[in-house]
């Protein structure tokens, strides 16, 4: 757009810009417009109302979050901020950037409203970069799983000489019996030195569970598993949603896809023992805090 005040977070130097960008914000009572409800938009979202911005989220979807937590979670997300001062603007698109002089003057949605704002974030997602991949003749994944560089469960691509780790790799995952590209650094932290011991010889299985963190205001939160919209019967909530105290389930037919724990910690391990075990569990007793969530797994 060639606009000053627009924003993208791929790198540290775009979060030191940012940052003082949000400070600035606070300082002057500006505006800021953030494209798209996910990890990156919500996060921003809170550090800007924590620096005294205005903060309006535009999102396709009618719930944050909602490819990854589905609607009954992403309801919690789009609560916590809105308490907070952060209007959404869900089911609409940004369409059009409207500057002058080279700054941000307001942005536009697909279904005709506008938003007067001073800067202006895309956090849309990102794609994996396969282009030096491609140009090698390397295998590429469809969309349906992600994109990104197709490896097999030793991290090898379709060249057995070249491997590929972190989210530019889409492993086949045994577990949840799908190929899947994983964006949380823990996936980029993990893959690495899996790769490195392929390549020397050893057998690997690459196939932790996917794991990621968001801390957004007083709520801290980790996720274990994947349970996309779609591919579950239900949520159950251990503890108290209200005061945001818990642990969600995602289950089908009794058995565990993932795990999220909210203010909840030193569950992780368990909540990924139980995904691990791929056994249908008592949904009345996972729902039940009194009950030692150990003495669930099989």
């Amino acid at each position: 757009t060639g606009l000053a005040g627009v924003h993208h977070l791929r790198r540290l130097a775009h979060a030191e810009r940012l940052k003082g960008v949000l400070a600035h914000l606070g300082r002057d009572n500006g505006h800021l417009v953030i494209a798209g409800a996910g990890w990156i938009g919500l996060e921003v979202a809170a550090a800007a109302r924590e620096y005294g911005a205005e903060v309006t989220v535009v999102e396709p979807s009618a719930t944050p979050l909602h490819a990854v937590l589905g609607p009954e979670l992403g309801q919690l997300f789009a609560e916590l901020h809105r308490e907070r001062g952060v209007r959404f603007h869900f089911g609409a698109r940004l369409t059009e950037i409207v500057g002058q002089d080279g700054m941000v003057l307001a942005v536009r949605t697909d279904d005709g409203e506008e938003h007067p704002c001073h800067d202006v974030l895309a956090a849309i997602g990102a794609a994996p970069r396969v282009s030096l991949a491609e140009a090698a003749g390397l295998e590429i994944a469809g969309r349906e799983h992600g994109g990104g560089i197709v490896v097999d469960e030793r991290l090898r691509t379709s060249d057995p000489d070249i491997h590929a780790a972190g989210d530019v790799a889409a492993f086949p995952h045994a577990l949840f019996d799908t190929r899947m590209r994983v964006e949380h650094w823990a996936n980029a932290l993990n893959g690495g030195p899996a790769a490195a011991r392929a390549m020397l010889g050893e057998d690997v299985t690459y196939d932790r569970v996917p794991y990621f963190f968001s801390d957004q205001y007083d709520l801290g939160m980790e996720y274990s598993g994947w349970a996309p919209p779609g591919s579950y019967d239900e949520v159950v909530i251990r503890g108290d949603a209200g005061k945001r105290e818990f642990i969600a389930f995602w289950v089908k037919e009794g058995r565990v896809l993932a795990g999220m724990n909210v203010n909840v910690w030193d569950v992780t391990e368990t909540v990924q023992r139980l995904i691990r075990a791929k056994a249908p569990v008592d949904t009345e007793a996972l729902a039940d805090p009194h009950v030692p969530l150990d003495s669930l797994v099989p």
